[in-house]
């Protein structure tokens, strides 16, 4: 069965409503419709009756997937098969066949598919697969190698969350771009008038590197303190009983954090002590870390945010990722020693001070991952798996102490 792809916004109130009333177990108000559907199949299809729909793969990943993947947990899903962005149909979605088979069974068969070329799901679905790890909150799709480097990720961490005192913000959504925003040209020129208090240095998605900020631009920062109150009365009001929290938001652009765009091939995480201010289709995480940065920047988080996180298209062929706030706070950050932490600080100072020496910095990058490897006790084989171009002898990395 194809049920219809309608995504929440287009369905009407009144139905929605509706829909979470007769399928608390897996609406809510941001539940796309096929959702239900599966809701309604597992309700009346008989014990050991077989379903299989072709829909969107949203449900997978996604935040508004939760309920229907924490009732799936304790159902047969016998296989998925996954063709991500590929033009299954002539509408642009990312598409999945799930097989159903209405008993308890903890088992799933993952298929993803790289390409519709001679396609034959015969030949697939009796092909290699990928196993599913179905926790209360999200599935990983893994291959046994996988398995055991997740749980060595997971060891001794904490989650992100933890890491920041829950500090992890999306940028400002102002409305009117065009009218906030400002080229280096004006900036510079606000900066020299009465209103240098709140014009502030900005930084666009696209233009947060590693390193660097490739593009700087500047903001008109208005934030709480604009006088509203008495010509907007009701909506000053109604801003007031938030006051403490705005402020507080508005003063965390002044802090040391990283920054980094939402949805991206390749995440590039950027340590900002210029108080850079940042869009909506941005994030910062209120830290300083050194550790931190290297990590979220590393050659292992890339490898793992593919597996959990929300992709367009395979994630694993350099698909789209997308860092969603509900499973950033969750990422495992590895609890160190003071002492280990001083040798990140220490790297990130002798990198920055050789950015014009692109070899001797690249080689310092390279001790940095090696370390961070090591740090996570990845195996050889395991550090190949991750980076099959990995530039030291089996005998070097052994010898790495940390």
């Amino acid at each position: 069965m194809n049920p219809p792809y309608v995504r929440q916004e287009s369905i009407d109130a009144y139905y929605k409503q509706l829909y979470i009333e007769n399928h608390p177990a897996v609406g809510s108000g941001i539940t796309d419709l096929y959702v239900y559907f599966f809701d309604s199949a597992l309700n009346i299809v008989d014990a050991d009756g077989i379903i299989i729909f072709i829909t969107l793969n949203k449900y997978l990943k996604t935040k508004y997937g939760a309920g229907l993947r924490n009732k799936l947990r304790f159902k047969n899903v016998d296989l998925i098969i996954d063709f991500f962005e590929l033009p299954v149909f002539e509408a642009s979605t990312d598409t999945a066949i799930t097989k159903i088979i209405n008993n308890n069974s903890d088992k799933t068969r993952y298929y993803p598919v790289k390409s519709l070329n001679n396609l034959d799901l015969n030949i697939i679905a009796k092909g290699e697969y990928l196993n599913v790890i179905k926790d209360e909150s999200e599935w990983k799709f893994v291959d046994s190698n996988d398995i055991n480097m997740m749980s060595k990720i997971y060891s001794n961490s904490k989650p992100l969350r933890e890491f920041t005192d829950d500090k992890l913000f999306y940028g400002i959504k102002t409305g009117l771009n065009d009218a906030f925003i400002l080229d280096s040209m004006k900036g510079i020129e606000l900066l020299k008038s009465e209103s240098k208090a709140i014009i502030k240095k900005y930084a666009s998605s696209r233009s947060i590197n590693k390193w660097e900020i490739t593009d700087e631009k500047y903001f008109i920062a208005t934030g709480y303190e604009q006088d509203i109150s008495k010509k907007y009365s009701s909506a000053y009001n109604h801003l007031k009983t938030y006051k403490n929290e705005l402020i507080k938001y508005y003063g965390e652009f002044e802090n040391p954090k990283i920054i980094y765009i939402h949805t991206a091939k390749k995440h590039n995480f950027y340590l900002d002590t210029d108080g850079y201010y940042i869009n909506n289709s941005c994030y910062m995480i209120i830290s300083d870390s050194k550790f931190l940065f290297f990590f979220l920047n590393s050659l292992i988080f890339d490898w793992f945010k593919r597996i959990k996180f929300v992709a367009y298209g395979d994630a694993g062929e350099g698909g789209r990722v997308k860092l969603d706030y509900n499973k950033m706070i969750t990422v495992p950050i590895k609890k160190i020693s003071a002492e280990q932490s001083e040798w990140f600080d220490n790297k990130y100072i002798a990198i920055k001070n050789c950015l014009k020496e692109p070899e001797r910095a690249d080689i310092y990058e390279k001790e940095v991952e090696s370390r961070l490897f090591k740090l996570y006790d990845l195996s050889y084989n395991e550090v190949k798996i991750i980076e099959p171009d990995f530039w030291l002898t089996e005998e070097e990395y052994f010898n790495i102490v940390i």
